[in-house]
């Protein structure tokens, strides 16, 4: 009996071994299990490379949180110091984020299709516009024609220069919508999280830039005895709104379009930029001048901005002074000639002159009251007697008028 009970205790003994043996074995598998899914998960995370597959991702680690969230007790002591709402928490902000990314990426992929596809638009009219100067230019040094005709043609190549420039005006305002609306940062973000998933672009929006500063930087080399003043104030716009965009948009361009050669390219953006500014402002004061000699207004010689403002601030102190000593009608001729000038300046072309640092705003605001001065002395004595005597006459006529008017009536009432 007592061998009986000896046994039966040894078995059930054996039995209760197995029972914590297999226990064991099964949280430990939990535990391992648990680890190796999770680290699967993480590096599905870093390789994700479709807003798709990052959703069905997302799915999946919910069922997985679902399948080990009974186990969370027996997973905490295998992942202290961390826990299992730690780890999971985790899991599923690095899934969603790396979604995030991926739909931002999906999208700027579509914005910047469709911007290479304006750019390309762009440079196809560029190109056209370019062959055609240029074969206007090349038709006037071939040309053996009348001074007519070849100033027809003169005429024409400027209008085509100035087709150009609306063209480059309407390039600028592309890039600054679709540049603002792009972010940058977190396509480099999704980058650097996976190489896999890098823009692949030709660098077009970039190398447009860089052709657009050379070829309008060469316009100006070749083209001085061709181009007038207005011109020259319609390129000061271009170029003032093309450097801006370039001072907002550069770094991002150069970004978007990270090829071999971009940083290069940028810098070379860069020197055109300064070398056009410094080419337009000289090439404008020398047409400047020009166009003053036109119009018979004779002004001391100058060559830069300083020199500009002392010569036309000379000129009017003299014009102003000889009005006062005695004005004719020579004089008064002048300030019409001159006011025909300034009037367009000031109207059309300051905010050009001051964007071009050619004048400063005190500068032009000195100018416009020595202008103002000078009209108010500049109308010849003879003219201005003969107002008077004009107007003596009207009041002279208004007075007999109501003189008879009141005789009149005194004749009636008698």
């Amino acid at each position: 009996m007592k061998l009986r009970i000896s046994l039966l205790t040894l078995v059930f003994g054996l039995f209760s071994y197995a029972a914590v043996a297999q226990n064991m074995q099964s949280d430990y598998e939990i535990q391992q299990s648990f680890k190796t899914q999770y680290a699967d998960y993480q590096d599905h995370i870093e390789q994700l490379s479709a807003p798709d597959s990052a959703k069905a991702l997302i799915a999946s680690i919910k069922e997985f949180d679902e399948k080990y969230s009974k186990h969370a007790e027996l997973l905490n002591k295998a992942l202290h110091p961390e826990t299992y709402e730690q780890r999971i928490k985790k899991l599923k902000e690095s899934s969603v984020r790396a979604s995030n990314r991926l739909q931002t990426i999906e999208k700027q992929n579509t914005k910047l299709q469709n911007l290479e596809t304006q750019l390309s638009s762009y440079e196809q009219n560029l190109q056209q516009l370019n062959q055609q100067t240029d074969s206007l230019k090349q038709a006037m040094q071939e040309s053996i024609q009348s001074e007519k005709q070849l100033s027809g043609m003169v005429r024409e190549y400027r209008q085509s220069l100035e087709k150009r420039d609306e063209l480059i005006l309407a390039f600028i305002d592309s890039m600054v919508v679709a540049y603002q609306q792009m972010d940058v940062q977190s396509m480099q973000d999704l980058e650097n999280m996976d190489e896999s998933s890098r823009l692949d672009t030709n660098g077009d929006a970039l190398k447009l830039v860089h052709n657009i500063s050379a070829e309008n930087l060469r316009i100006l080399q070749k083209n001085a005895a061709k181009l007038r003043l207005e011109d020259y104030m319609r390129m000061a716009d271009v170029q003032q709104q093309f450097e801006t965009m370039w001072k907002r948009l550069g770094t991002k361009i150069t970004d978007v379009y990270d090829g071999e050669n971009a940083e290069k390219l940028a810098t070379e953006v860069e020197e055109n930029l300064t070398q056009w500014d410094q080419m337009l402002q000289s090439q404008t004061l020398a047409s400047l001048k020009d166009t003053l000699a036109e119009n018979n207004i004779s002004v001391s010689s100058f060559q830069t901005p300083d020199e500009l403002y002392q010569s036309l601030n000379s000129y009017l102190d003299q014009q102003i002074k000889q009005s006062k000593e005695s004005s004719s009608e020579a004089g008064y001729a002048n300030l019409k000639q001159f006011q025909e000038f300034w009037n367009e300046v000031e109207v059309q072309w300051s905010n050009n002159f001051l964007d071009s640092e050619l004048i400063s705003k005190p500068q032009m605001a000195t100018l416009n009251s020595k202008v103002d001065t000078w009209a108010e002395h500049a109308q010849p004595r003879s003219s201005n007697l003969l107002v008077y005597l004009l107007g003596g006459t009207v009041l002279l006529a208004l007075a007999l008028g109501v003189m008879l008017i009141r005789e009149k009536k005194n004749n009636t009432k008698s």
